[in-house]
């Protein structure tokens, strides 16, 4: 009994913990996810949506329209018309009038319209115009999956660079600690003064806080992670891809601060350009309005009249058909200035997308430039943080063997140990520079 209670339990909490599994995400998987589940792509894509369904509602005016329509009327007190009596009776005077009702009671009619539009300038450019709208969407679409990427790789970094500075924080204070416990028994067996305790002391909590403070900025930075990828906080995830994996290939492709600027591949300026098709369709479309509209139309209904309720609606009865084909002819021929008004604003629409473009264009290249130069001088500076932390780190030593051996103080050691630790964290920033600046360079890039 009690195997098969335990089996049981087993088996129940088995895929409570799978589902408790952290989920594991290298930098290109995460990106990949972002790509997909950001909640600003996914914004998009329901806009995107909506602009499909938008296309389909213009598209569906040019096509034929059906309406139906049943009407039934009661008249409780069939009016009356005066009409000369003489008209019923000879006999009758000149000037008599004799009254009668002209109507029925009872009076339905059903009715079925086919209307179609014929010819509509409007009709015709919006037709055009729906290709710019999905084009645009779609655009508007992978700028937002670009940015999701962007902003998912520099949050990916800025994990990494976290769980870095704490692991180096966590080391060097158990460095700090071992050399603080020894000073202690020193001092204890009088071979050092109180100070160099105390400094020893200072420098352990002053380590200790910044380990605290690093262990918080990881959660942060795990947080954003997660918001950027479109993650619940509260789900855990663990990252597969190392500093050292993402760093290395930059530090080893030497091409892309080479790459020649091309804007017609960056996303703004094909953003421009769909916008600039779109106004020239705005002014095309003010233009079709001086023209006239032409529809037709085929009318059918059926009607009935009683004086009987009970052959109100009685298919037995007779039903007067009625069949009418027409057309109808619409032409604004003056409206008063406010149509040459509204060409003329569309005209001015067009031409600040233009010169929009043109800003834009010329922007996007210094934007690039800079980009450049910024990822020119981050490889640099990363190159030379290696080197202050390489020579840092000698220091440090050479200072703490100097110090177990009497010939250095406590406070030459804690000046050590915190230029050490500078050297660290501005080691890491470099390489957090070079990750950020080459995510800005492939942007401004187009890539």
């Amino acid at each position: 009994m009690k195997k098969h209670l335990v089996l049981g339990l087993a088996l129940i909490s088995a895929p409570l913990w799978a589902q408790q599994e952290a989920k594991q995400f290298s930098l290109q998987e995460a990106q990949d996810y972002a790509a997909r589940n950001s909640y600003t792509v996914q914004d998009k894509v329901l806009d995107y949506e909506k602009a499909r369904k938008t296309i389909k509602e213009t598209a569906a005016m040019g096509l034929p329209q059906i309406s139906g329509s049943f009407g039934y009327s009661y008249n409780a007190q069939v009016p009356k018309q005066p009409i000369p009596a003489q008209f019923f009776n000879p006999n009758a005077g000149e000037d008599d009038i004799a009254y009668v009702a002209f109507g029925v009671a009872h009076q339905n009619q059903a009715q079925l319209q086919l209307s179609q539009l014929l010819i509509d300038g409007s009709y015709f450019v919006a037709l055009q115009a729906t290709r710019v709208v999905k084009e645009t969407k779609a655009l508007e679409r992978e700028e937002a999956e670009i940015n999701a990427r962007r902003n998912t790789a520099q949050s990916y970094y800025g994990a990494l660079v976290a769980e870095e500075t704490l692991e180096i924080l966590k080391a060097n204070l158990e460095t700090v600690k071992s050399n603080f416990d020894e000073t202690q028994k020193l001092f204890e067996n009088g071979f050092v003064e109180d100070q160099d305790v105390s400094q020893m002391e200072l420098l352990y909590n002053n380590l200790q806080n910044n380990v605290n403070n690093a262990e918080r900025q990881v959660k942060l930075a795990y947080q954003l992670l997660k918001f950027n990828m479109g993650i619940s906080l509260e789900e855990e995830i663990t990252l597969s891809s190392s500093l050292e994996e993402v760093i290395n290939p930059v530090r080893s492709d030497a091409t892309l601060a080479q790459n020649p600027f091309q804007v017609d591949k960056h996303i703004s300026f094909r953003n421009l350009l769909s916008q600039e098709k779109g106004a020239s369709l705005q002014l095309a479309n003010e233009r079709a309005k001086y023209f006239p509209t032409l529809s037709g139309f085929v009318t059918h209904s059926q009607s009935n009249f009683s004086n009987q309720a009970s052959d109100a609606f009685s298919f037995d009865t007779y039903w007067i058909p009625g069949t009418t084909i027409g057309a109808s002819l619409s032409w604004n021929i003056f409206t008063g200035l406010g149509r040459t008004a509204r060409v003329q604003k569309a005209k001015i629409d067009l031409e600040r997308i233009r010169l929009a473009k043109t800003a834009t264009e010329s922007q996007l290249e210094l934007q690039f430039h800079q980009a450049q130069s910024d990822y020119d001088f981050a490889l640099d500076n990363l190159s030379n943080q290696m080197r202050n932390r390489t020579l840092s780190e000698k220091v440090r030593d050479r200072t703490l063997r100097k110090y177990k051996e009497g010939l250095a103080s406590s406070l030459e050691l804690t000046q050590a140990e915190n230029q050490y630790l500078e050297a660290e964290r501005n080691y890491i920033n470099a390489i957090l520079n070079v990750l950020n600046a080459k995510e800005a360079l492939e942007y401004a890039l187009g890539q």
